[in-house]
């Protein structure tokens, strides 16, 4: 086979548009593909606030009628970016809306008609799951948890696909369409972002109600670890750091421990938890531990935004303790990097995690986490070496896992986790097997 050409369809990709970490993987893969023969193009929606050359007008069908959508182009980052301005995409967020189905269900269908130019489809989550009937597809879950449900008339009605595909075996789940379920269904392989999320969602407790479909389609079904941006994510090159530093020298870790000390008041050691506030990630756990892990001497730093009730509580936690809380309720790369370089520790207690890239970019940094052992957390922290893992959702098992770590030497699990690869060579070799398997 010459060059295999691959569309990658998303609803995020960096460095274009970003909610979480299915962005960092879909704009960080196709990079990996190109030296192994794959010609990989991003397609997303024309979100508002992007720029793009227009190169183009797509036609496709909707609700029983001809609509017809501009396709911009872009390259960043070495990588081709189309988009397409379908209608209900010009707003700020990427998600959130009450017509997020009927927005991301006509992407679908103008997509299908861009897709005619490749020999594959890659569909990443529910938001590309209907490309799967239409043209030959590996569809990836990035999380299990966000499904994509539609009131079935509405969707024969938008499609105009037959009712015949309205039952268990196909697209039907508890009365509504399930476009998850119909991207497992019909592709012609399924990918999951760890082999231990792999094996998890087929079983009833991490299987949001499709553990039974997966396990019978579990001879398509691969868990394949996200690598990470090593580019992006170094700390021997950071413009973010006071200093660089790396595994051989890391004399400037100490000058970003000052750093952060200085940016956020608080004195080692310090644990920080970056990312989504989210029931997923296990707030609920750091906050009830939190009176207990002050009182042994250890300071907190959150950075993220999300649920609402959780942004409040942590300010509530930031007031009643001013020496030893400090939240940043923003989405601040700079900010991040220097809590990733400068925290003794950083806790990923979530309640299920496909892969997480949180614990890679600390490794990375030579900060050692302290994760659940769920998912791709335990695919990437070595328990005991280069982090340490907990098994009991509880506060009782956060706090063991922290007093283990520091007993066990924070700092020199720090430096072996700085040994790992995580870039995305061995990974991009395993999605291009897939492609191969996929295309016969």
């Amino acid at each position: 086979m010459g060059v295999m050409r691959v569309l990658h369809v998303a609803p995020e990709a960096y460095p274009l548009a970003k909610v979480g970490g299915l962005a960092d993987v879909v704009g960080a893969l196709p990079k990996a593909l190109k030296p192994l023969g794959v010609e990989a193009h991003i397609l997303l929606p024309w979100h508002g606030g992007l720029e793009a050359r227009r190169v183009g007008e797509v036609a496709f069908p909707f609700f029983g009628r001809e609509e017809r959508a501009p396709l911009g182009e872009r390259v960043a980052g070495r990588v081709r970016f189309l988009l397409l301005g379908v209608e209900g995409f010009g707003r700020e967020r990427i998600y959130g809306y009450p017509d997020d189905a009927e927005r991301y269900l006509r992407f679908a269908l103008a997509a299908k008609e861009v897709a005619r130019g490749y020999d594959l489809v890659h569909a990443h989550d529910w938001t590309a799951a209907l490309l799967a009937l239409y043209a030959p597809t590996v569809y990836t879950i990035h999380n299990l948890a966000h499904q994509g449900l539609v009131d079935p008339g509405l969707f024969f009605s938008w499609t105009g696909l037959p009712w015949s595909l309205f039952h268990m075996e196909a697209l039907e789940f508890h009365g509504q369409v399930n476009l998850m379920k119909g991207g497992i269904v019909f592709a012609r392989r399924v990918t999951t972002v760890s082999p231990s999320y792999a094996e998890e969602i087929q079983t009833p407790e991490f299987g949001m109600g499709l553990d039974g479909v997966l396990r019978r389609h579990a001879g398509k079904l691969r868990g394949i670890l996200n690598g990470l941006d090593t580019e992006v994510f170094d700390p021997g090159k950071d413009p973010h750091l006071p200093a660089p530093y790396t595994r051989e020298d890391p004399s400037g870790k100490a000058l970003a421990k000052e750093a952060f000390r200085e940016r956020t008041g608080l004195r080692p050691p310090v644990l920080a938890y970056i990312g989504r506030l989210d029931s997923q990630k296990g707030l609920d756990l750091l906050l009830k531990a939190l009176p207990r892990l002050l009182e042994m001497g250890f300071r907190l730093y959150v950075q993220g935004v999300g649920d609402e009730g959780l942004q409040e509580a942590l300010r509530r936690a930031q007031e009643e303790n001013p020496e030893g809380v400090r939240f940043l309720p923003a989405y601040d790369e700079a900010m991040a990097r220097l809590a990733y370089a400068g925290a003794e520790a950083v806790l990923v207690p979530s309640r299920f995690e496909p892969c997480g890239l949180v614990q890679m970019i600390a490794s990375r940094y030579g900060t050692p986490p302290v994760a659940r052992a769920v998912g791709g957390l335990k695919d990437t922290v070595e328990d005991g070496r280069t982090g340490v893992l907990f098994e009991t959702y509880h506060p009782e098992g956060l706090l063991y896992g922290v007093l283990r770590l520091f007993r066990l030497g924070a700092e020199e699990m720090g430096l072996r986790a700085m040994e790992k690869d995580f870039s995305w060579e061995g990974p991009a070799r395993a999605y291009r097997e897939v492609y191969r398997e996929a295309l016969g």
